[in-house]
């Protein structure tokens, strides 16, 4: 789904920031998007989502990468005014849409090196509220943005459990079926939170991109994903997130 909306807005004459992990298929998607769209500025974050010190890298690599575009920018700005007035550090650098949606179903209990649980960590801690919180001073300072994280229905099983279960730091068993609904569901109230405490600007929303044909759902369940059926495809499962960062804010209510 992350591709296919890189790719929308790639061909839209967008610049794309794509976080990956394995950097050999974001070089190969890389590549294959800017073949597709004829778009030279889409880019690379590589880093997992699960760890803090990625996350951390992964926000000052982009916000050191879109500095340089606005030095650049100024510079030549200058050149053609001739003008000794500008500066860069009049010029804020812009985010007008973060879209989280960085995440996987795992079978069987796994920490990451920094000693929490992936699914916790990539989808919820770190993923979305960590870079989140990195990104929305950016966001504030950008007109009509949005911050867009990708949910699940699979949250509508259960309510938020207490802190020890959902950060899956407890002594009960691991099910990686509720491990994923848990932070989904955090994603929501997360959602809700930042709702309130930034009125207007970004604009904040969840959202269920429908039970989409992906490696992921393949890997999850398998031959079980019949139940799931009928699937919807990548582009279907892509353009209700898509519409949420284009639509007029007007039309978007934030914290849903």
């Amino acid at each position: 789904i992350g591709k296919e909306i890189s790719k929308f807005f790639a061909s839209k004459g967008a610049t794309v920031y794509m976080v990956c992990r394995n950097k050999e298929r974001a070089i190969a998607a890389q590549n294959e998007l800017v073949h597709a769209t004829n778009n030279q500025n889409i880019h690379v974050l590589l880093g997992d989502c699960s760890l803090e010190k990625d996350v951390r890298r992964i926000w000052n690599e982009f916000s050191m990468h879109q500095q340089s575009q606005v030095d650049s920018n100024v510079c030549k700005r200058d050149a053609l005014s001739s003008s000794s007035s500008s500066s860069s550090n009049s010029v804020n650098i812009r985010l007008d849409a973060l879209i989280c949606n960085a995440g996987a179903l795992g079978k069987t209990k796994t920490l990451t090196e920094e000693g929490v649980e992936v699914t916790f960590g990539a989808h919820l801690l770190f993923g979305t509220y960590l870079l989140g919180k990195l990104a929305l001073p950016t966001l504030v300072k950008t007109p009509d943005s949005r911050l867009i994280v990708v949910s699940s229905g699979g949250m509508l099983n259960t309510k938020f459990p207490s802190w020890e279960v959902a950060t899956c730091s407890g002594d009960t068993s691991f099910d990686g079926q509720l491990a994923y609904a848990y932070a989904k569901r955090g994603q929501v109230l997360l959602c809700e939170k930042w709702a309130e405490q930034y009125a207007g600007v970004p604009v904040v929303v969840s959202c269920h991109p429908g039970w989409t044909g992906t490696e992921g759902v393949e890997a999850a369940y398998g031959s079980s994903k019949s139940y799931l059926e009928p699937l919807r495809s990548l582009w279907q499962g892509s353009e209700g997130i898509i519409w949420l960062a284009l639509a007029d804010c007007d039309k978007i209510k934030s914290g849903e």
